[in-house]
C-alpha cells in the first residue's frame, strides 16, 4: 500500500459515499490527474449495499454480503484517492471540518473542489441513516428478521420501492402471514408507467397481499415500535386497519444541513432539496467550486442510484474542465433523459422493470426481469466496483460451506 501523500496534491472531496460518488471514483480510478486526488469522506465503516434491505429484512444467510469494505476502492494508492472514515461536520470555504483525527488529515480535510453527495434519510429498513458499523447494520437487519418471523399480521406502510419490495419478500417466506400493504396514493410509482401499477398490483394480488390503496394513515408522533404487539392503525379515510406490526416506509429527507449551513440560498424553502445550476454546481455563486450529486439535488431525475450515478459523472466531467482552465460558460450542462427507469424485485422470482435499453421506454415482468435476480440483489457489483470481488468470493464459499 501506498502510505505516502504527496502534500502538493489538491483534493477533490465528495462529502458521502452514495451512488453518485462512486460512479465518480470509479471514473477517476481509470483516468485520474497526478495533481489532484480524489478524498472520499463517510461516516460508514462499509459501503451499504440498501437494494437487497428489504430481502435481508426477512430473510437470513447472507447479510455479511451487504456490506463491502472501502480500502480498496483506489487500489490502496492514496496518491489517487482516499476514503475517509469519518463524520464531517462543518464546511468552511476551504476546508471540511471532521468529527476525529485523521492520519495525514488531522480534523480537517482542504478542497480544491468540493462535491455535495450527503443523500436522503428514508425509514429502516429501507436505510440505516445513524447507524455506521457493518455489525450494527447486520444486528438492526436479524432485529427485524425476528419481529417479522414472530409476527403473523404485519402491516406495510407505504408503498415506495422499499416498502412493496418488503410486503413481496415477507409473503413469500412466510405464506401462512397476513400481510397487509398500506398506500396513500390509488396507484403505485405514478412517475413511471401505468402498466407499472398494474404489474405489481397483480403480482402482489396473486400472492396474497392485502392491497389497501388510496387512504393515508394517521402516523403517531413517536412512530411505531419494532415489537410484536397489538396495533390499530387510523387512516384519515376513518378506517381502521389492525395488526401486530407496523413497519414505516415512507418519508424522504434530504441531508442538507451541512451546505444550509455555508450556503442557505442554494435550498429549496419548500422541499430541503439543495438548488443547483445546469452545471451541477449549487446556486450560491459564492461558491463555485461546490457542487451537488444525487439524491439530495433539487432535480427533475427520479432519485435512484442509476440517476445518481450519472450525476456524479457530469460533476466530475465539469471538474476536469475547471482543473484544466475552463471558464464558467465552457462548462458542460447536465443533460438528463428524465426517463423514470426502475427494477422492483417482488420475490426471488417476480419483478417488474420499466427500461429504456431496447430504444423506447418499456415495460416487462417477471417471465423477463424476475428468473435473472441473484439472491444477494446484485451485491456483486458493488464489491466490483470497490474491487474486493475476492473478498466476496470467500465470504460466499464461508456461507455455502456453513450451509
Amino acid at each position: 500500500m501506498v502510505s505516502s501523500i504527496n502534500i502538493k496534491q489538491k483534493n477533490i472531496v465528495f462529502i458521502g459515499a452514495s451512488s453518485a460518488a462512486m460512479g465518480a471514483s470509479l471514473e477517476w480510478c481509470e483516468n485520474h490527474h497526478k495533481e489532484y486526488r480524489f478524498i472520499m469522506i463517510e461516516a460508514k465503516t462499509h459501503y451499504n449495499h440498501v437494494f437487497a434491505f428489504p430481502r435481508a429484512s426477512v430473510i437470513t444467510g447472507f447479510e455479511e454480503q451487504l456490506f463491502c469494505p472501502y480500502d480498496n476502492m483506489f487500489f490502496g494508492d492514496d496518491t489517487i484517492g482516499k476514503v475517509i472514515n469519518a463524520r464531517a461536520l462543518e464546511i468552511q470555504k476551504e476546508y471540511i471540518q471532521l468529527d476525529r483525527i485523521v492520519p495525514g488529515f488531522g480534523d480537517r480535510v482542504e478542497y480544491a473542489y468540493l462535491v455535495y453527495t450527503a443523500g436522503t434519510r428514508i425509514p429502516a429498513p429501507g436505510r440505516f441513516n445513524d447507524l455506521t458499523s457493518k455489525d450494527e447494520c447486520i444486528a438492526k437487519l436479524q432485529e427485524y428478521q425476528k419481529v417479522i418471523k414472530e409476527s403473523q399480521n404485519p402491516i406495510i406502510i407505504g408503498a415506495g420501492a422499499v416498502g412493496l419490495e418488503l410486503a413481496s419478500e415477507i409473503k413469500e417466506h412466510y405464506p401462512e402471514k397476513n400481510v397487509i400493504l398500506l398506500h396513500s396514493r390509488n396507484r403505485y410509482l405514478p412517475r413511471y408507467k401505468v402498466s407499472m401499477d398494474v404489474m405489481i398490483y397483480n403480482i402482489l394480488k396473486k400472492n396474497g397481499v392485502k392491497q389497501k390503496l388510496g387512504d393515508r394513515v394517521i402516523l403517531p408522533a413517536d412512530g411505531f415500535p419494532l415489537k410484536v404487539k397489538p396495533v390499530e392503525i387510523l387512516t384519515q379515510g376513518g378506517k381502521t386497519i389492525n395488526g401486530d406490526l407496523a413497519i414505516m416506509c415512507i418519508g424522504m429527507s434530504p441531508n442538507n444541513s451541512l451546505i444550509k449551513a455555508i450556503a442557505p440560498e442554494s435550498i429549496n424553502p419548500e422541499t430541503g432539496f439543495i438548488k443547483i445550476k445546469s452545471t451541477m454546481q449549487i446556486q450560491d455563486d459564492n461558491f463555485p467550486n461546490i457542487f451537488a450529486a444525487g439524491d439530495v439535488c433539487d432535480h427533475t431525475d427520479v432519485k435512484t442510484g442509476h440517476y445518481a450515478w450519472m450525476q456524479g459523472l457530469a460533476v466530475l466531467n465539469n471538474i476536469r474542465k475547471l482543473i484544466a482552465g475552463a471558464s464558467q460558460d465552457e462548462l458542460e450542462p447536465y443533460k438528463s433523459k428524465d426517463l423514470a427507469l426502475i427494477k422492483v424485485i417482488l420475490g426471488e422470482k417476480e419483478a417488474v422493470t420499466q427500461t429504456h435499453q431496447l430504444g423506447p421506454l418499456i415495460t416487462y415482468g417477471s417471465w423477463v426481469g424476475g428468473r435473472s435476480v441473484p439472491h444477494n440483489i446484485y451485491a456483486s457489483f458493488t464489491w466490483g466496483i470497490l474491487h474486493a470481488e475476492d473478498r466476496l468470493e470467500t465470504i460466499i464459499n464461508a456461507q455455502s460451506t456453513k450451509t
